[in-house]
């Protein structure tokens, strides 16, 4: 539940997201919170008319709700989309606590690097030999930015973090605590003996401004030219994204998704967890691919699948009701045999007693 140093008046939060106070305009909070475990200070937020039991119960005294939705005596900030501007007004008020600028006793910058002065350098971080940091960008406790990498202004790059050889990072992205940036792609060809032997991953990953990318997940670097997550792109932890792989502007990609070598996702696709994509696939621009689905061939722009292998949702959803009656089915099949069975048994009997006659 963040809470804020000091009290924020109503009306300034509905002046930030431009709409009208619904009750005590003079009303203030000092945090945000869920509904469930809000103070009476903190603002909830409601996104429809299903949640009016929980808001019920709650102790919180202001509300950010749909229009239309009762919230009874509290005082109400009224607009179309509660979730989004709830988070805009979090960013805006209720911010993370960014470190004080310099490099800090016990980080390690090479003298051929440069850091911006106002960006922040915490202790055991290591900027290797001609990387750069850019303005008021954070470069947290055991992140490694290895040679030559570049990250951009207003970066938050949290603990542990190892960015490889010649990685370029935009602006305003997020690496949280685990990613690594730039690792040497998967790539094996047989030799004569047919031994397996690694391909040399000679290429580099680019990550554009506006990019999120969850704990622990892994972007590898390109066998000869560039793996690239555009602008805008939000990745969740436990993700493995594969030499080549070229991540469109606005993609969701969500918790432990592999996407092997050379996979093309489109603008605002959304892969949700647990996909798997075999190589040289393109997901098309506002795809949806469903969790746990297996991709074996192209998806369509706009396309919608499920399964593994993938089939189009309608599809899925008939096979995935028909599978529900499956055990009815065989009970009727087997019925219908041991039928068959005694027919053609009696069947028989009578033709031999025909024939003794």
């Amino acid at each position: 539940m963040p809470r804020t140093a000091r009290p924020i008046p109503v009306a300034a939060l509905a002046e930030f997201i431009g709409c009208e106070v619904e009750g005590d305009a003079g009303a203030t909070v000092h945090g945000f919170a869920s509904l469930d475990r809000a103070r009476a200070d903190e603002l909830v937020f409601l996104r429809s008319s299903a949640h009016r039991a929980a808001l019920e119960s709650s102790r919180a005294r202001v509300v950010l709700a749909a229009e239309g939705v009762e919230v009874g005596q509290r005082t109400a900030l009224r607009t179309p989309r509660p979730d989004h501007d709830f988070s805009r007004l979090m960013i805006e008020f209720a911010s993370a606590v960014r470190p004080d600028p310099g490099v800090k006793s016990g980080a390690h910058v090479d003298a051929t690097a440069r850091v911006d002065a106002t960006a922040s350098i915490a202790a055991g971080a290591i900027v290797g030999p001609g990387s750069r940091v850019g303005a008021r960008t954070v470069v947290a406790a055991n992140v490694t930015l290895v040679r030559d990498v570049r990250i951009g202004d207003d970066c938050w790059i949290h603990s542990g973090v190892v960015v490889c050889e010649d990685t370029k990072v935009g602006n305003r992205v997020v690496l949280n605590p685990g990613v690594v940036l730039g690792g040497a792609g998967f790539g094996l060809v047989a030799d004569e003996s047919g031994k397996s032997v690694s391909v040399p991953q000679r290429g580099r990953v680019v990550v554009e401004d506006d990019v999120e990318i969850g704990a622990n997940s892994t972007v590898d670097r390109a066998t000869l030219d560039e793996t690239r997550i555009r602008r805008g792109a939000k990745i969740d932890n436990l993700v493995q994204i594969a030499h080549n792989c070229d991540i469109g502007e606005g993609a969701v990609i969500v918790a432990q998704t592999g996407l092997a070598g050379g996979t093309v996702v489109g603008s605002g696709a959304i892969v949700m967890a647990q996909v798997g994509a075999s190589g040289h696939l393109k997901i098309g621009k506002g795809a949806f691919v469903a969790a746990r689905a297996g991709l074996h061939r192209d998806v369509a722009d706009g396309a919608r699948v499920y399964g593994s292998p993938q089939m189009e949702e309608k599809a899925w959803h008939r096979i995935s009701a028909s599978l529900k009656r499956l055990p009815e089915l065989l009970r009727r099949v087997r019925r219908l045999e041991s039928a068959l069975e005694n027919r053609a048994g009696d069947d028989g009997s009578s033709e031999g007693d025909s024939d003794a006659d």
